[in-house]
């Protein structure tokens, strides 16, 4: 993996320049200083560059409390965040800065690795902590390894802004491979609150969300956020950034120190920063101070619904031609980030996982080979809708062999055809909060509220939240129709917080009801219907749950040969006007593929 660092110019008052990191400008192996001293070289930028990071400066952070701890960016073009930071801190002037990097290329033998040589900057040398290394080395956790610590840009560019800001404060550099074990990272904190000055600020290098557009960047990093200011370590390995593992150890270690309120925090992304709200393949940048106090108690849970997925027909013939990643592999983007970041990932499960095809007097009937629900599992899929016109396309027997595929592999399903009952309510306690999912099968015999308002009623007394998908409509029709409308307004009457619809095979409009959102069809997710555009064209909903509001963010895609990837900015911004325009919002905008609306 290359990372490329984009300095522009109108932002940092310097020349354009896309630096590879290790390569136009790769950090020497070792230099010789005036003296006699072995150093290892940061980043080899000269000073203009970092002056102008400064200059970007806000004001506002000026009087915040003693920082204990935080998050920057290792991406320059972010740069500035990193100065905000260290000139925050610099009136404590600590004796010590812990910075805690990713290995980004998995190098050398140790989980951890460290350096005991000091940094040569633009500003002069940062010394480091030698005493505190060898303590983390004689402890058995930490390794050193000169070689690979000079070539980790995690590392490297943020000694310059240490040495402009606070010129007496030594350092102590880590790097934490990504698969190092939890206990690893627990140990290595509690092993380091024990030897760290009272003085010392832990500092994290870490980007967030990678290689997506804004709008995916930020659902993700809305979760990401809240994950972080909640210290959830158990959701944290589902976080979308470079470094779950450097993360743990500066939440573990803030922890320690009674250091778990976020007092001060900036957010960007690359698109922002560029001022290119269509870019894509962008980094987010998110920088939280930790200061002395208690964590947020405030938690969110973040779901991402797609429409109807169908494995059999001619989808299995393109499975079958070019291998099981073909048809989500360019959705998923490098290193399958796309499909990371949230709680859940659900669909409308168009057939069923059965073992076997059986007979059957249906002219269109759906099985999917077992062994394609590894493939789903991989792109992080957890939870599918089953409550449609052809759970049953195998028989019975064939549905009950699908679920048992499926629980075995720890995916979730609810709902079945033809009826409403039990096994149509599923509730998940995720992140301490319950989350209710009802589905209902309305293509075949119609739904009425009194069939199924003891399930609502439960549904509305155990958990916070109520999410109905539905199985209705119209076949190819881009509006809803009155039963569907009045039985949506009806759901939410009754306690549903969303509405998530499906059948009709292409993208029906989007209504807020008494500011709950209704998504009359989400259109194909991955099908075989190539006759027309709007049926391989869909909806991807990004839903998150908060206790004062229900964030909603919008991803349209799009398919060719049952391969699936989000639209180009400019398409997807035609097909949002379209999309808008036969929408009934109220007071409402979708700005930016997103929109808020509050918790009653």
């Amino acid at each position: 993996m290359r990372i490329w660092f984009l300095i522009v110019g109108a932002i940092v008052g310097t020349s354009v320049v896309l630096v590879a990191a290790g390569e136009l400008f790769p950090v020497p192996e070792k230099v010789i200083g005036d003296s006699n001293k072995t150093y290892q070289y940061a980043a080899p930028w000269d000073r203009e560059m970092y002056e102008g990071f400064y200059k970007r400066i806000d004001p506002v952070i000026k009087d915040l409390e003693i920082i204990k701890g935080g998050i920057v960016p290792h991406h320059l073009l972010a740069g500035h965040l990193s100065a905000v930071f260290f000139s925050a801190i610099a009136k404590q002037r600590p004796s010590t800065i812990v910075l805690i990097s990713p290995n980004h290329f998995n190098r050398g033998s140790a989980p951890v690795i460290a350096t005991n040589l000091d940094w040569q900057t633009p500003y002069g040398i940062v010394k480091t902590d030698h005493d505190l290394t060898e303590s983390m080395v004689a402890s058995g956790l930490v390794r050193i390894d000169e070689d690979v610590v000079k070539e980790e840009h995690g590392l490297y560019v943020l000694p310059p802004f240490i040495r402009k800001s606070l010129p007496q404060t030594r350092m102590v550099s880590l790097m934490i491979k990504e698969q190092t074990s939890s206990s690893t990272i627990d140990r290595l904190a509690n092993s380091l609150a024990d030897i760290l000055p009272a003085d010392a600020v832990v500092v994290a290098s870490v980007d967030f969300s990678h290689y997506q557009t804004a709008p995916v960047a930020n659902f993700h990093d809305e979760y990401t956020r809240s994950i972080i200011k909640s210290f959830d370590y158990e959701r944290l390995a589902k976080t979308e950034i470079d470094s779950t593992a450097s993360v743990r150890l500066l939440l573990k270690l803030m922890e320690s120190k009674g250091a778990q309120k976020v007092g001060f925090e900036l957010h960007t992304n690359a698109a922002e920063l560029t001022r290119n709200p269509s870019a894509t393949n962008i980094t987010s940048y998110y920088s939280p101070y930790f200061v002395f106090g208690d964590k947020s108690t405030a938690t969110v849970v973040s779901l991402l619904n797609f429409g109807d997925l169908m494995l059999d027909r001619n989808v299995k013939k393109r499975i079958d031609e070019n291998g099981e990643d073909f048809i989500l592999e360019k959705l998923a983007g490098e290193e399958n980030r796309f499909f990371r970041g949230m709680d859940i990932i659900a669909a409308n499960l168009e057939g069923s996982f059965a073992d076997s095809r059986r007979a059957t007097t249906k002219s269109i009937a759906f099985r999917f080979d077992p062994k394609l629900i590894a493939m789903l599992q991989r792109y992080n899929f957890s939870l599918f809708n089953t409550a449609n016109n052809h759970s049953f396309d195998m028989s019975a027997a064939g549905f009950a062999e699908s679920k048992k595929n499926l629980d075995a592999a720890g995916i979730d399903s609810y709902g079945r055809q033809y009826r409403a009952d039990d096994s149509s309510l599923l509730i998940k306690d995720i992140g301490g909060v319950k989350i209710a999912f009802l589905g209902l099968d309305d293509s075949i015999n119609p739904i009425t509220l009194k069939a199924i308002q003891p399930l609502i009623d439960r549904a509305v007394a155990e958990a916070r939240h109520l999410i109905v998908n539905i199985h209705w409509g119209a076949e190819y029709q881009e509006l809803s129709n009155d039963h569907q409308r009045d039985l949506a307004r009806e759901l939410i009457d009754a306690g549903a917080d969303a509405i998530i619809g499906h059948h009709p095979h292409v993208v029906e409009e989007i209504e807020v009801y008494k500011d709950k959102p209704i998504f009359y069809s989400l259109g194909n997710f991955v099908f075989d219907q190539y006759f027309s555009i709007p049926t391989q064209q869909g909806l991807a909903v990004g839903v998150v749950l908060g206790a004062d509001a229900t964030s909603v963010y919008v991803f349209p895609i799009e398919s060719e040969n049952s391969q699936v990837r989000l639209m180009p900015p400019s398409k997807a911004e035609q097909f949002m006007r379209r999309l808008i325009d036969r929408s009934r919002l109220g007071e409402y905008n979708i700005d930016q593929f997103h929109f808020s609306l509050p918790q009653l």
